[in-house]
């Protein structure tokens, strides 16, 4: 009897993963290729920019959602994400309706944009394409660590390269960027595959990477990759995004006056981090910008002054900068290292809050409690992710390939969860 059902599974298995057919293989090449963004197939297009817009048209073939609550459920989340992506996108270009050249590349900036952002929200429709989207997020994580090392020590040379200074006192090992062109995409890359290692284990990863040998080789992957980037937002990004998955699976392992006691220690800790600040915060600005040596701190220096001219052009435009003031504020609005600076600057608060609508939306989708054949761990895993991806972007401008396909993916998880345990046969 146990090997019937055994040979079923496995049969069903085999006949659901037949029903992604070509587009799902197509959907994973595209994926695979994010790290190769900078290498051009097509006059300036490469294989990630010419597999969006098709992947996005070629969506309508996929074949039906066989439950119909899911499937319901899925396009009602899918409709409201496209209209709070076009808020975001319309706020965007009107301010700059008056600068003909400035307008053509932010629609092209936004259409653009919404391919990498809804590719993963539209192929990541169950359980199977979603453990499978978490695999190839692995991989593309070790090409990135594993080609900055190597162009760090001058192993590998790219099309395009960029070295500064050594942060960590080694002349001979330059801080560098690799297949990746910047430290934001990393570090939101790092801070999803540091959970999945803390969260799970055998078998759960693919390719051997649950077990003990696995992960200790993935960690000195990523440990290299931070020798080569020496990138304090990529350290940061996942030292926090493994605490808040370390508090979130804290909140649903524990019941009753714990959970109390430690919801309440936790707000505790929250409500005076504001005070601190507030005392010391000088001097932690001051430890942080030297982190590094005195390039660093020039650079932190630099970023704050940045900030402070771009809060005040906020409290003029609070809409968006006109097109009149582009000619003086153009590349503080496009080189300003916070991403909510950048969509404040550009769109306004309607683009920002926006934004932070499909941020909260994703939260919400891992906050939520999972039932089988979920693992308990991967809601944890959504909201540490999101959290990482908001890390990052308050120290990079944001608005990358990688963190709408990121932001796409955590997204998907509205109606993963959903999943019946009839849906996906179990991988």
């Amino acid at each position: 009897m146990d090997n019937t059902v055994s040979v079923s599974q496995k049969h069903d298995q085999l006949l659901y993963r037949q029903r992604h057919g070509i587009l799902f293989l197509l959907f994973s090449i595209w994926v695979l290729s994010l790290p190769f963004h900078r290498f051009s197939i097509v006059a300036t297009y490469s294989i990630d920019n010419l597999l969006a817009p098709f992947l996005f048209l070629a969506a309508v073939f996929l074949p039906r959602l066989r439950d119909r609550v899911v499937a319901i459920h899925r396009i009602r989340a899918l409709l409201f994400v496209v209209v709070v992506y076009l808020m975001h996108g319309v706020s965007q270009i009107i301010p700059v309706l008056g600068v003909p050249d400035v307008f053509w590349h932010e629609a092209w900036a936004v259409l653009r944009n919404g391919f990498y952002f809804l590719v993963p929200a539209l192929y990541i429709r169950d359980l199977w394409s979603f453990r499978v989207m978490k695999r190839l997020l692995v991989v593309i994580t070790v090409l990135g660590a594993v080609s900055v090392f190597l162009v760090a020590i001058g192993v590998v040379h790219l099309e395009v390269e960029r070295f500064a200074e050594s942060r960590i006192g080694v002349d001979w090992l330059p801080k560098s960027v690799g297949l990746f062109s910047n430290y934001g995409d990393l570090s939101i890359l790092y801070g999803f595959v540091a959970v999945l290692l803390v969260s799970h284990n055998r078998g759960e990863l693919g390719f051997g990477l649950g077990t003990p040998i696995g992960k200790v080789a993935l960690w000195s992957v990523l440990l290299l990759g931070l020798v080569g980037a020496q990138s304090r937002n990529m350290l940061f990004g996942t030292l926090l995004a493994i605490g808040v998955y370390w508090v979130w699976r804290r909140l649903q392992d524990i019941r009753g006056p714990q959970r109390v006691a430690f919801i309440g220690v936790f707000l505790a800790v929250i409500i005076a981090l504001p005070g601190m600040v507030a005392v010391f915060g000088g001097a932690l600005v001051e430890g942080v910008s030297t982190l590094g040596g005195a390039k660093a701190e020039h650079t932190a220096t630099g970023r704050l002054e940045s900030y402070a001219q771009a809060i005040s052009l906020i409290a003029r435009y609070p809409f968006g900068v006109s097109y009149q003031e582009y000619a003086v504020w153009g590349g503080l609005i496009y080189h300003v290292h916070n991403m909510w600076l950048k969509l404040l600057l550009n769109g306004g608060i309607i683009s920002m809050f926006a934004v932070l609508a499909l941020f909260w939306t994703a939260y919400r989708g891992g906050s939520r409690p999972a039932r089988p054949p979920l693992l308990p761990v991967e809601p944890a895993l959504v909201v540490a992710s999101t959290a990482a991806v908001f890390i990052a972007v308050e120290f990079y401008p944001g608005l990358s390939d990688m963190m709408w396909v990121m932001l796409g993916t955590l997204l998907s998880f509205n109606w993963v969860r959903r999943t019946r345990a009839a849906e996906a046969p179990a991988a």
